[in-house]
C-alpha cells in the first residue's frame, strides 16, 4: 500500500488554486470542513494553535512523519504555503480512496525528482 511510505504527497510551494490565492480565508474553512472539523474554526486562530492543531491531526490520521515543532516552523516561516499543502493533501488522501492509483502516481513523482 503506498500510502504506507509516511510522506507529504505534495509538494510545499504550490499554490492550490484560485481559492488559496484570492480567498485565503476561503481555503482555511473549506479545508478544515473537508477534515471533518467546524468550517469557522479558522477564524479563532490565534497564535497558530488551530493552524498547529490541524496540521498535528493531519499528520496522525495519514500517519505522515513529522513533530509538532516541524509543524509550528513551517506555520511561521510560510503561513500561506503551508495551508495549501495541507489543502492538498487533504484531497490527494480523500481522492486515494476512490482512486488509489491517483497517490500512487503523486508519490512516485515526487520520489523521482
Amino acid at each position: 500500500n503506498i500510502l504506507q511510505q509516511h510522506t507529504l504527497t505534495s509538494s510545499f510551494c504550490v499554490f492550490a488554486g484560485c481559492c488559496g490565492l484570492w480567498c485565503f480565508p476561503c481555503l482555511q474553512c473549506q479545508t478544515v470542513s473537508q477534515f471533518g472539523w467546524c468550517f469557522c474554526l479558522p477564524l479563532l486562530d490565534c497564535c497558530f494553535t488551530v493552524s498547529c492543531s490541524l496540521r498535528s491531526n493531519i499528520r496522525k490520521r495519514y500517519g505522515i512523519q513529522g513533530s509538532c515543532c516541524d509543524d509550528c516552523c513551517t506555520l511561521c516561516f510560510c503561513y500561506l504555503c503551508a495551508w495549501c499543502q495541507m489543502s492538498r493533501e487533504i484531497k490527494i488522501r480523500a481522492h486515494a480512496t476512490t482512486s488509489p492509483q491517483l497517490i500512487t502516481n503523486v508519490v512516485t513523482q515526487q520520489i523521482r525528482v
